[in-house]
């Protein structure tokens, strides 16, 4: 009995990192990163994180990477989000502060993205359109 109670400690330990590490990467804007790291499909409106709650560099330093063939898939997500996290650097500047424009439009656009059943199956295009 002793053995099975220190294994289950183990792995709740083990799952209780892991959930503080998905709850860290999301309130940093890396949910996708994180996701995308461990081997797990990366929902659509996860690619809206980095805007909904990236510092200001962390968007001025967003980038496509470099293309590989087994990343082709989300090199495509990649680059719709650089694209949107310039499109949302330009509207900063012009409109007030960053952190604004994610309280007021990007963080609850984030939240519709992640609760609506239609936008599962968009690809990048319908997300840079919609956003």
């Amino acid at each position: 009995m002793r053995h099975l109670l220190q294994n289950w400690d183990r792995r709740n330990n083990r799952l209780c990192r892991e959930g503080m590490a998905d709850c860290e990467a999301f309130l940093r804007g890396r949910l996708a990163e994180r996701l995308e790291a461990r081997g797990v499909g990366v929902p659509t409106w996860a690619w809206t994180n980095l805007l909904a709650h990236g510092q200001d560099q962390d968007l001025r330093g967003e980038r496509p990477p470099p293309w590989t063939a087994h990343r082709a898939v989300h090199d495509r997500w990649h680059t719709a989000r650089s694209y949107l996290a310039t499109e949302v650097l330009i509207l900063a500047r012009a409109h007030g502060p960053l952190v604004i424009l994610q309280e007021r439009i990007l963080r609850p656009l984030e939240l519709d993205l992640a609760v609506s059943q239609v936008t599962a199956a968009w690809g990048p295009n319908e997300l840079v359109a919609h956003v």
